[in-house]
């Protein structure tokens, strides 16, 4: 079986390696999977960089990956949610970076005939990120409104999809070379960030700000955007505390949780897209070769392209 493993931390080039590995056992409450796509995250570029040592331990030589979809090809005889031959969307602690995964059950999901194996893929962390974000730590009103900093992003444009759906009026910022994209996804209003600063646009319009951009840049911005004791939603770094002081908030770090059930997730998500509420937008889909695999962590450690990176198996 052919596996992508990082033999140490440190640059794509110098650590990841096709290596070959024996199957592993279905035990109760999992399933084999063979991968036809999986999707590369920002979160595995940090992994592989060593940025995340202290958090999480690795053995190498390891097989990253969180993000995929496949046939299901052997079940456990205590799994009822999905059988042998089932297309299915999958979310791993680790591992999908190859041909074949054995993982829990209770984390894949059916998808619909019509949904492609780099659709599939490439809704998995986003989607669950933007789905839980909204669905479970923040307590939407009608009335408010949200601005979402990176729009263009993979989270962000789930994001702007899902409150779209929920009524919700949404400020959106991005390059200007994707408001094209972004504005079709139903934003409120837009701003080029690369031709108008969106704090003079948007200043203490926004009841809840979430800052999808990389590394949460433009912590001063959205802070001047969120209202006097608004939220301020951060799915990297939170803005210096001195930033913080200059206005009265509620500042938090989205972090996944256990009670985040990925079934639910996967349910809301998959009929917002059978309703055509919901698409993945896809930047690149290549071959999933050793070289590719260098290359989506480069493109992912500059500014890439708006949409999922994924890679498919023949």
């Amino acid at each position: 079986m052919r596996r992508f493993a990082m033999t140490d931390y440190g640059e794509a080039p110098a650590v990841f390696k096709e290596i070959s590995a024996e199957p592993r056992e279905v035990t109760a409450g999992h399933i084999r999977v063979a991968i036809k796509a999986f999707g590369i995250n920002p979160y595995d570029v940090a992994l592989r960089s060593g940025k995340m040592k202290e958090v999480r331990t690795l053995k190498f030589p390891y097989v990253p990956g969180n993000d995929g979809a496949g046939i299901v090809t052997e079940t456990s005889a205590d799994v009822d949610s999905v059988k042998i031959g089932d297309r299915v969307v999958i979310h791993t602690v680790g591992g999908t970076y190859g041909e074949e995964v054995v993982m829990p059950a209770a984390k894949a999901a059916k998808i619909p005939e019509k949904m492609s194996w780099a659709e599939a893929a490439g809704m998995v962390t986003t989607g669950l990120t933007a789905y839980n974000l909204l669905n479970h730590l923040l307590d939407l009103q009608p009335t408010d409104t949200v601005m979402v900093q990176g729009a263009s992003g993979g989270v962000g444009a789930s994001l702007l999809q899902l409150l779209h759906e929920k009524g919700i009026r949404v400020l959106a910022s991005a390059s200007k070379k994707n408001e094209e994209k972004v504005r079709k996804l139903g934003v409120s209003e837009f701003t080029a960030y690369d031709e108008t600063d969106p704090a003079e646009k948007f200043e203490n319009q926004a009841d809840v700000v979430i800052d999808a951009t990389k590394g949460s840049i433009q912590g001063e911005t959205g802070i001047r955007i969120m209202k006097e004791g608004g939220r301020y939603i951060a799915l990297n770094e939170l803005p210096d505390l001195a930033l913080r002081q200059k206005k009265e908030g509620f500042y938090e770090s989205y972090v996944p949780r256990k009670e985040y059930q990925d079934k639910e997730a996967f349910s809301g998500l998959l009929h917002a897209y059978e309703k055509g509420l919901f698409t993945i937008p896809i930047a690149e889909e290549l071959p999933a070769t050793l070289d590719h695999v260098i290359w989506a962590h480069q493109q992912l450690e500059g500014h890439p392209p708006a949409g999922k990176i994924v890679l498919l198996n023949k």
